[in-house]
């Protein structure tokens, strides 16, 4: 009988009035590299979580969770089920075809791929396989996986969440930094995607973000200068940012943004090193491009390099092969709706995205870009597209890793005569107050062209800054948390201290 985790329970069943179980962190890995997350493993408890440290091969470890059978009416597919509490499982260890017998050799799951080229690859690897607990090709839980072949590289991406998840939420965290490459998909095709992603950006990105977007698009003003991409993206990241994406196309080893003046705008190994050879780390990122998560070749692919650097993102989510372009922008649209809901965890977020996507339909979109690379069928196979796109994308790092989300401030906005009345609650220990407002569909300025490099730089910061908050009158202090904006848009009031930030974002229209 196929096994899941012991977590499952009947919808309705009696166990739902049970008092709620705490969270389950499962880490499994290699003797000798398994033990690097020992730090890690108290950190989790001391959240609440249950927690599970096994040396065991993966199957073995799971099965061996107490209570891990599963109904064999669910496994028919003829009841619903719920996760009766969250769980994560995290992998240590790396994988390498025809590498099975080296210590650090812990395979992924592999599935064979749905292509639109002769020239894909027949299969490619598939960890979130591992949460898929009732054998629907869909995952229930998140998994991640820190790719490590020695226990010094366990020990610093261990390190680097630790740091990460101490470090105080401040308020340059409360940002979204967006990199988009360009599709080479034709002028009309990559035009409409540029403005695709702003429109996405203006009215999916929850009101207390603050976007950045870098496109890579010389008939936009938030190209910037090309050869100055890397570094002005990698400036973002460091400057703070809840998360991060990049979009576009890849190899296993390098990013692709533009081609410009004769050369290639990449982003790979020597740019990543220059940018985050030093601690501390920043943010996670998501790369929504082929290849740049495949862990199983003898060489890093770029999330590998990333995340072992000690200031690169804490975790980065990619894929292990080619993504099409259809699923990637669902995907996208999709993450920008699960960023700043409900779930704190990288692994929760990013699930929720990619089930999302799975879900989503879009006429116009698959119309266009349903065959921007070719078909092998008669007809591209949607669903088969879409059922690898849940498969194909690695979180390497901890599914569990905490993102720098700040407190919910309580506060109300009334309409009046005069413009919206705000009012907020104090936090215990809250110091002082920032208020601003953005646009709810900015005028963005008109593109002029890149003359030079000081022109292109004042152009994009003058284009995100379209996207920014202004900031408005805030409380004296000792006067009450309250006060009038004239105009409309997405106000947000921001407290801070004691170390702690909270935020409230209201719509005012």
């Amino acid at each position: 009988m196929r096994r899941a985790i012991a977590v499952l329970a009947l919808c309705g069943a009696s166990a739902a009035a049970e008092e709620p179980a705490p969270p389950l962190w499962i880490a499994v890995g290699r003797p000798g590299l398994v033990e690097a997350v020992e730090p890690l493993a108290a950190r989790r408890k001391a959240e609440g979580f249950e927690v599970v440290v096994s040396a065991k091969p993966v199957a073995e470890a799971l099965a061996a969770v107490p209570d891990f059978e599963v109904p064999p009416a669910l496994l028919r597919g003829n009841k619903p089920f719920q996760l009766k509490r969250a769980a994560f499982l995290l992998l240590v260890g790396d994988d390498e075809p025809g590498k099975e017998a080296e210590p650090w050799s812990l395979p992924a799951k592999r599935r064979d791929l749905y292509r639109w080229r002769a020239t894909q690859a027949p299969s490619y690897a598939a960890d979130p396989l591992w949460g898929d607990l009732d054998d629907d090709l869909v995952p229930e839980l998140p998994v991640g996986r820190i790719p490590a072949r020695t226990r010094g590289e366990a020990d610093l991406v261990v390190k680097k969440i630790l740091d990460y998840e101490q470090a105080p939420v401040t308020e340059a965290d409360l940002r979204l930094a967006v990199w988009a490459g360009s599709p080479r998909y034709g002028a009309a095709v990559d035009a409409t995607a540029a403005l695709t992603l702003l429109t996405a950006i203006q009215t999916g990105v929850p009101g207390w973000l603050q976007p950045w977007v870098l496109a890579s698009d010389t008939r936009f003003p938030f190209c910037g200068w090309p050869a100055a991409q890397p570094a002005a993206f990698a400036r973002q990241l460091r400057q703070g940012a809840v998360l991060a994406a990049m979009m576009g196309h890849a190899d296993a080893e390098r990013f692709w943004s533009m081609a410009h003046d004769g050369r290639d705008i990449v982003f790979g190994a020597t740019e990543a090193k220059a940018a985050f050879a030093e601690g501390p780390p920043v943010s996670p990122v998501v790369i929504l491009a082929c290849h740049a998560g495949d862990f199983t070749r003898p060489a890093p692919c770029l999330a590998e390099t990333l995340i072992a650097l000690p200031g690169g993102p804490v975790a980065v989510v990619a894929a292990t092969a080619e993504s099409h372009p259809l699923t990637n922008y669902f995907t996208g649209m999709a993450l920008l709706e699960a960023v700043g809901g409900k779930d704190r965890r990288l692994g929760t977020v990013w699930l929720r995205a990619q089930r999302a996507a799975h879900r989503a339909r879009n006429p116009l979109a698959e119309t266009v870009l349903r065959n921007v690379e070719g078909k092998l069928d008669s007809e591209l196979d949607i669903p088969k597209l879409k059922r690898d796109q849940l498969l194909l994308y690695a979180l390497l790092g901890d599914p569990a890793t905490r993102l720098r989300y700040p407190a919910t401030l309580e506060a109300s906005v009334t309409k009046t005569m005069e413009g919206w009345k705000w009012k907020a609650v104090r936090p215990e220990g809250a110091e002082s107050l920032q208020v601003g407002l953005r646009p709810v569909s900015p005028r963005l300025p008109a593109t002029k062209g890149l003359a030079d490099e000081t022109a292109a730089q004042a152009q994009i910061d003058e284009a995100n800054g379209t996207l920014a908050f202004a900031p408005l009158p805030a409380p004296a202090p000792g006067a009450p948390w309250e006060g009038l904006t004239p105009k409309g848009g997405w106000l947000r009031l921001v407290a801070t201290g004691g170390g702690k930030t909270w935020v409230a974002s209201m719509k005012l229209e």
